[in-house]
């Protein structure tokens, strides 16, 4: 049962949510996207190579924050919108390996340099831990090599639990260790084997503890990844299901919303539910619950938000990569299929097609398929909505990157959305309130530009929050 003071604080939000809806900040049927770049990735025109380098200057301090993208996974998971490569044989496998470590190669002579220096480092897909032991240590010495990695940068693998249980399990994890990754990111989703079953996750409840616990044996710092509003689960599930991963007692537990409007080039197969859900507005409702159900038990343990969605028990635990590139716009330089670099006044993605990645890199040139160098109103938009998505927004940084003062900007949506208790500011930071928190992705929007608001204007009510005022 979930007791009382949990079920406050979900009627407590719910009566947020409806409140922001008349007030014109959410659309009428409480519909979601992320905010995860702007523009949003499938708004970015085709870019060539030659023209997303043209003019571009490495930062000062020669850093960059990296991601690796390895595609393959067992299974394809039905919440998952991102394009990966299933069920591969080891012969596929040492193909990409092949071409990603070509890709590396081909950077660093546009870049111009030997070893790319890495303030942060995220190895994700896909699942990387798909590979086997021994390609995982090829892949690692290869990438490693033309990485100068200082022992203070937080090195990050996205993780199976499948994949790291038993012995084949443990001698991954030994590799990854031996190539001083000092963080993992296990992708548990649930608690509940029935609803890992709907999500066509092929874990077990079992083999995710036994995962967790074969990671702590070894040192890893790790963060829990859950799902929360998936069709068929009940409050009283999905209480356990934070409950259990407090138990696990890791450093951090990461709660992501269903997301079942596609944000990225492939729809995954929960897409097909957003014509199945009878009244969305009701289906929304319940998802803000489980939101804030979790966002008491987590507050319960003594677990505080660090970054949106991340929640930990130090305020300095949480992801560095994922800070860098939303947070403090570091340059993010990306390799592998659909991967994408993120510059502080550009960004551009690869291909989402196996073939025409390897094609590309045969051809001795990056495998560009969509990209921006941003304009003036582009940068400024950018430079406060992934800010204040991630955690908060360094004025000073803001000037930095753009030349402008925030304030002078955006004053006038700040002042309003400091009227209804959503931002607070001091001289030197702009940030979300608590409220502000909880429906931070939907206050980043209003900075959006009109033509990337993934909503008609007619979707909103015309209060004051309306995203497309004065905009």
């Amino acid at each position: 049962m979930i007791n009382p003071s949990l079920k406050e604080k979900a009627d407590q939000a719910v009566r947020e949510f409806l409140e922001l809806i008349e007030l014109g900040l959410i659309n009428t049927e409480g519909e979601f996207v992320c905010v995860l770049n702007y523009p949003p990735m499938l708004e970015l025109p085709p870019i060539t190579e030659a023209d997303f380098f043209k003019g571009y200057k490495p930062p000062q301090d020669n850093k960059f924050a990296v991601y690796a993208h390895i595609p393959f996974c067992k299974q394809r998971c039905a919440f998952c919108h991102t394009p990966n490569v299933i069920n591969s044989s080891d012969s596929e496998k040492d193909s990409y390996l092949d071409h990603i470590e070509k890709e590396l190669a081909i950077h660093l002579a546009r870049l111009g340099v030997g070893r790319i220096k890495a303030t942060s480092i995220l190895l994700g897909g896909g699942t990387p831990t798909c590979l086997t032991p021994a390609q995982l240590e090829r892949f690692l010495k290869a990438f490693t090599s033309r990485m100068d990695i200082a022992p203070s940068v937080q090195f990050t693998c996205d993780i199976d639990p499948l994949t790291v249980i038993g012995y084949e399990g443990r001698e991954r994890l030994k590799i990854l260790k031996s190539f001083n990754v000092n963080r993992l990111s296990m992708g548990v989703q649930a608690f509940s084997d029935e609803m890992l079953r709907e999500m066509t996750r092929l874990h077990t409840s079992a083999d995710a503890v036994r995962a967790i616990g074969q990671a702590a044996e070894l040192g890893f710092r790790q963060e829990i990844e859950l799902i929360y509003g998936y069709p068929g689960e009940t409050e009283e599930h999905w209480a356990e299901a934070v409950e259990q991963a407090l138990r696990c007692e890791t450093d951090e537990i990461m709660i992501f919303r269903l997301m079942l409007i596609p944000n990225a080039a492939r729809a995954g197969a929960i897409a097909r539910m957003l014509n199945k859900r009878g009244n969305i507005l009701e289906s929304n409702k319940r998802t803000i619950r489980f939101k804030a159900i979790a966002h008491g038990l987590l507050e319960d343990a003594g677990y505080t938000e660090t970054l949106q969605r991340s929640f930990s028990k130090q305020p300095d635990w949480f992801s560095n990569y994922r800070n860098d590139w939303t947070g403090l716009q570091r340059d993010t330089i990306s390799f592998g299929y659909y991967a994408m670099s993120m510059f502080r006044d550009r960004c551009a993605q690869n291909t989402h097609h196996l073939k025409e990645y390897y094609r590309g890199i045969r051809e001795n040139r990056l495998p560009l398929k969509t990209g921006l160098v941003r304009n003036r109103d582009q940068q400024l938009r950018r430079n406060i909505a992934m800010p204040l998505r991630n955690r908060d927004l360094d004025k000073r940084q803001f000037l930095a990157i753009t030349g402008a003062q925030v304030n002078e900007v955006f004053g006038k949506k700040i002042e309003l959305l400091k009227g209804y208790g959503l931002l607070e500011e001091n001289a030197e930071v702009l940030k979300p309130t608590k409220k502000g928190r909880f429906f931070i992705s939907d206050i980043a929007q209003l900075f959006y530009h009109p033509d990337f608001m993934p909503f008609p204007r007619a979707g909103y009510r015309d209060g004051p929050l309306n995203p497309y005022h004065d905009n």
